[in-house]
């Protein structure tokens, strides 16, 4: 008789042997068998033509080239087979055999010759010896050599055919029936033969399957009783059998019997008091369910006990059964997961970071960063609250969209800008972020906020600092520049033209020589000030640099002499009005109030321009050449650039 694990290794054994051999078809490498076949027909095919062709047309010697290549290519193969180059013998034979009947086509008739026949042979030849890329390629192949001969033909370019006997043809297409007849024949061999082992195979497969299934139950029934030990405590006798598992968990040798008070000796002393009132009530017939810990050596670790009473078939109490299972592994994950949360706790509690845990919308926990961010007296008041009461208005639709695909496990941006409310309504710019957990046992999510204020004011006063003048607080040259870009991308747009004034004061230089920077720079302000209400919102006002200013007039007219005579309007308002004296507190050394009154008038050069004709660079470039030909005129007047194209310009 066969033990079981016998059966087992008797079943690996014909699946051992079946893979120790290697399957060709299976493998992807050529059926050498077949290959030698194919040699060996390709040999005898044209030894027998060339036999025939020399019987029948002894005097057309020209007809034994093509059997006499097929010799040299099948000799060719089997010297490489014998080598063991198999891929290179079957790629020489299928691709030299094509070749040749595609050169004895060309003599034979084209399409029309007899030979073609032996095309399919070889794709199914190729397919089976190499791979369906060889088959495509060679199908390929044959295709385009068809159209080719096709072509020829039609245009003439064939030679006339080689007159052939009825006898020739007829050998042709027997010797290619019984070719294909043996291929067939083999592959039908080759699958039957296939299918037998592959049945083989499912038949060990099955077997092992079973062996495994049974190896899997028992591994079912040992995890059933992983540290689960039993005993028997004889209460007439008290010692207390214990099995081999319940030996391993109390430290004991395997079949050892101990008593009652060894048993509690093990016990740790703090949870001996508490066992040993347990055992009592269970002696008078009470079950134990009891956890506590067992000193073994040094080592601490935690059982649980269950046990009830045995009864004698007089009543009498004769025995406890029970048993202990091993927890210390489950008391030490719950003491991490423990460890866990309080430590979780603590970091929630402490971060900076604003915490809130919604379900719904509902609010079910806030964090002391939550409460302070919100302005909330307390966290009971937040909670009261629901998300949608803590969300500016614009931001809501968005914030709850992300809500839904959190809740839904939708991939979103992990963290996002958004507008919060506090609870006086104040706003605040936050980033915030939200994940899906399980909070008291059901679906929330954990939201992440972040109080991003500051540094949106930073990055405003940032941007106030790189695009505006921090003096006159005007748009500078850089956001000019955009803005510039702006407007003639939108008179490209729009066909209507657009001006550049450019300013610059008149006298200025002696006002800073003479009463200092500061006072230059109250005049500044004031100019600044004056130029705002001298044109529209739409249109643009920049601090240049030093004493320069540039206005930009945007969406004029679509014709240029009208576009010219608005801008002309502005021009001379701005000039009346920057040309009035200027009445400048200032304070002395000793605090002293007094008044400077300055007189100072401007240059202005301006130019009308539209998109398709003007670049941004070049009209500053005509700009500033207007405004020095007002100052070359006397100063306190304006000059429009005039080029050729802008000859009707304006002077003034």
């Amino acid at each position: 008789m066969l033990t079981r694990e016998e059966k087992i290794k008797n079943t690996d054994e014909p699946l051992a042997r079946l893979g120790s051999r290697t399957d060709p078809l299976i493998a992807g490498a050529p059926s050498l068998t077949l290959a030698k076949y194919a040699v060996a027909a390709v040999l005898i095919g044209a030894v027998a033509s060339m036999m025939a062709l020399g019987v029948v047309l002894p005097e057309t010697s020209v007809r034994t080239v093509g059997p006499l290549l097929l010799f040299l290519i099948a000799a060719l193969a089997w010297y490489l087979l014998s080598r063991g180059r198999i891929n290179t013998a079957v790629c020489v034979l299928t691709f030299g055999v094509w070749a040749v009947m595609t050169g004895i086509a060309v003599f034979a008739g084209g399409v029309r010759a007899p030979v073609v026949i032996i095309y399919p042979v070889l794709i199914l030849m190729s397919g089976w010896l190499l791979n369906a890329r060889a088959a495509m390629l060679l199908a390929a192949m044959t295709v385009l050599a068809t159209v080719g001969l096709f072509l020829a033909e039609s245009w003439g370019f064939l030679p006339p055919p080689l007159a052939s006997p009825v006898v020739i043809y007829f050998g042709d297409q027997i010797l290619m029936y019984l070719l294909s007849a043996a291929l067939v024949v083999f592959v039908l061999r080759a699958y039957q033969n296939r299918l037998r082992e592959l049945r083989q195979a499912s038949s060990d497969l099955a077997h092992r399957t079973l062996a495994l299934q049974e190896r899997k139950a028992e591994l079912h029934r040992a995890q059933a009783v992983a540290k689960v030990g039993s005993w028997v405590y004889d209460i007439a006798q008290e010692t207390m059998s214990l099995s081999a598992e319940a030996c391993r968990i109390f430290g004991l040798a395997e079949g050892s019997s101990v008593s009652l008070a060894t048993y509690l000796s093990r016990v740790h002393p703090a949870d001996r008091n508490e066992l040993g009132h347990a055992w009592q009530r269970a002696l008078q017939g009470d079950a134990i369910d009891h956890t506590h810990r067992i000193l073994i050596g040094k080592t601490v670790r935690w059982v649980r006990q269950k046990a009830e009473s045995g009864f004698a078939p007089d009543g009498l109490k004769r025995r406890a059964v029970g048993i202990t299972q091993d927890i210390t592994e489950l008391k030490e994950a719950q003491a991490a997961l423990q460890e866990s949360e309080e430590r979780y706790r603590t970091m929630i509690e402490w971060t900076p970071e604003s915490i809130l845990v919604h379900r719904m919308g509902k609010i079910l926990y806030a964090n002391p960063s939550a409460i302070k961010l919100f302005g909330a007296p307390d966290a009971a008041s937040l909670l009261r609250k629901s998300t949608s009461q803590l969300i500016h208005p614009d931001d809501l639709k968005s914030q709850t969209e992300r809500m839904k695909s959190i809740s839904n496990h939708v991939p979103i941006t992990p963290m996002v800008a958004a507008r919060f409310l506090k609870l006086d309504g104040r706003v605040i710019d936050v980033e915030v972020q939200g994940t899906a957990i399980i909070y008291d046992g059901e679906p929330a999510i954990h939201v992440c906020i972040r109080d991003i204020s500051t540094r949106k004011q930073m990055e405003d006063q940032i941007r106030q600092l790189a695009f505006f003048d921090h003096l006159t607080l005007l748009p500078n040259r850089r956001l000019l520049t955009d803005r510039l870009g702006q407007a003639v991308a939108a008179s490209k747009r729009s066909s209507c033209f657009a001006a550049l004034l450019f300013l610059d004061l008149d006298n200025f230089k002696p006002l800073n020589d003479q009463h200092g920077h500061a006072v230059g720079d109250l005049l500044l302000m004031e100019a600044a000030a004056r130029l705002m209400n001298c044109v529209r919102e739409v249109d643009t006002v920049a601090r240049f640099g030093g004493d320069e200013f540039v206005v930009l007039l945007a969406e004029l007219d679509a014709g240029h002499a009208e576009s010219a005579e608005q801008a002309a309007i502005v021009a001379e308002k701005i000039r009346t009005s920057l040309s009035i004296p200027y009445q400048l507190t200032v304070k002395t050394k000793e605090q002293v109030a007094t008044r400077i009154e300055h007189h100072c008038t401007i240059s202005v050069g301006a130019v009308v321009f539209r998109g398709p004709e003007s670049d941004p660079d070049d009209v500053l470039k005509w700009a500033d050449t207007a405004m020095y030909q007002a100052k070359q005129a006397g100063r306190n007047s304006i000059r429009f650039y005039a080029s050729t194209e802008q000859a009707s310009g304006h002077r003034f």
